[in-house]
């Protein structure tokens, strides 16, 4: 195991090169770096009965056993990820999280019906977000980075509230943006130039939110690194938003082309029309995500950790979007065939693929790291990133 304070074993130990007469150590006989992959050995079939158990307790629970549930899930997948030999864990409480869901779930409500109430109520729920979403945004780092460890050591987020708010404030408002101007009786004109504002400043905001999570993150008392670079973000995005409308735009024309074969043969009446319209719509929307996802997931990755450093130590990802695509496209063909039960083992692979394409490189030596003291943040921002859908993870 690797002790407080002192080096881990590595993988490889480069044998010691003697210096000629200069000083400098010949060039062939540099030591080779230290490489280590992620290792993930999950099983489908032990989380497929983790999560049957825990989708019928939550549903006769009304969904109170769903923090048992998120912290059964969160140790089971981290207990199966391994580095160097051994296993990451996590030590969240599951009280905590279901103390901070309730606070999450009415403030959650409160944003999404209060414009249904009155202009006044939902210009409040607005600001109440503005106030409240950079301390969630904030204590939800705190809390899984803290309570995430691997060899006794835990990580963490310092980044300062101040920070912490110059980065979220600019999302909440591009978040909320159409929703405030469609309430105040904005013309449908100015409600499409505020969204379409909103997805142009998306990218940028994107990547201060990465930039926040990576440059504030720590292990021990090593702290983690980004290059930031809004221009590969932006490339990113350009080339997802182009990507996704030609697929939809294809997957439009043959939808409709098996809509008029099918309507002349009179396979479509005009009673069911609505259900067929239905249907195709969601085969529309399953092709886009089934070859979009993968691509933009597979090319964030390698943006966000080909970027990423740890003190000396630099990460890389071998994840390719085409394999991705593949494995999601097959995964989630048998999940449909299977009314969604095969979902646990899909989950698994596609999981086992992208963190096993992760690897840590060290140049001759693994740094010694020592063990601060951390605090474990609030759950309360953990459950309000999941109600509302700003789990970003890193």
């Amino acid at each position: 195991m690797w002790k407080e304070g002192a080096p881990p074993e590595p993988l490889v130990v480069a044998a010691e090169a003697a210096p000629d007469a200069t000083g400098a150590i010949p060039a062939a006989t540099v030591p080779e770096p230290l490489r280590a992959q992620l290792n993930f050995t999950g099983e489908g079939r032990e989380y497929f009965r983790i999560w049957i158990v825990h989708t019928l307790l939550t549903i006769l629970s009304v969904g109170i056993y769903s923090a048992w549930a998120k912290v059964r899930k969160a140790r089971w997948f981290a207990q199966h990820t391994h580095l160097l030999g051994d296993s990451f864990d996590f030590h969240g409480r599951p009280l905590r999280i279901l103390a901070g869901r309730a606070v999450a779930l009415v403030l959650f409500i409160a944003y999404s019906h209060a414009f249904d109430w009155n202009v006044t109520a939902g210009l409040v729920a607005i600001l109440l977000l503005l106030v409240l979403g950079p301390l969630l945004f904030g204590s939800a780092q705190r809390f899984r980075l803290a309570n995430t460890s691997w060899r006794g050591l835990r990580f963490g987020f310092d980044a300062p509230r101040a920070r912490v708010y110059a980065v979220c404030i600019p999302l909440v408002l591009v978040w909320t943006g159409s929703t405030v101007w469609a309430a105040l009786n904005g013309s449908v004109a100015g409600t499409l130039i505020v969204a379409s504002s909103s997805l142009l400043l998306w990218p940028a905001i994107h990547c201060e939110l990465k930039t926040l999570q990576h440059r504030h993150s720590r292990f021990g008392a090593l702290h983690f690194g980004f290059d930031r670079s809004v221009k590969a973000f932006y490339g990113l995005y350009a080339r997802m938003l182009g990507m996704t409308m030609l697929i939809g735009m294809g997957a439009g024309i043959l939808a409709a082309l098996v809509l008029g074969i099918l309507s002349g043969f009179g396979a479509v009446e005009e009673g069911n029309a609505t259900q067929t319209g239905l249907f195709v719509g969601l085969f529309m929307v399953f092709l886009v995500y089934v070859t979009c996802w993968p691509y933009f997931a597979a090319r964030m990755q390698q943006l966000v950790w080909r970027r990423t450093s740890l003190g000396e130590m630099r990460f890389d990802t071998r994840i390719q979007a085409g394999a991705l695509f593949r494995l999601v496209l097959g995964q989630m063909l048998l999940v449909l065939v299977t009314l969604g039960l095969y979902w646990p083992f899909a989950a698994v692979a596609i999981a086992r693929y992208r963190i096993e394409s992760l690897g840590v490189e060290a140049a001759g030596v693994w740094p010694v790291i020592e063990a601060p003291a951390a605090a474990d943040g609030s759950a309360v921002g953990d459950a309000a990133l999941d109600f509302f859908d700003l789990d970003l993870g890193w």
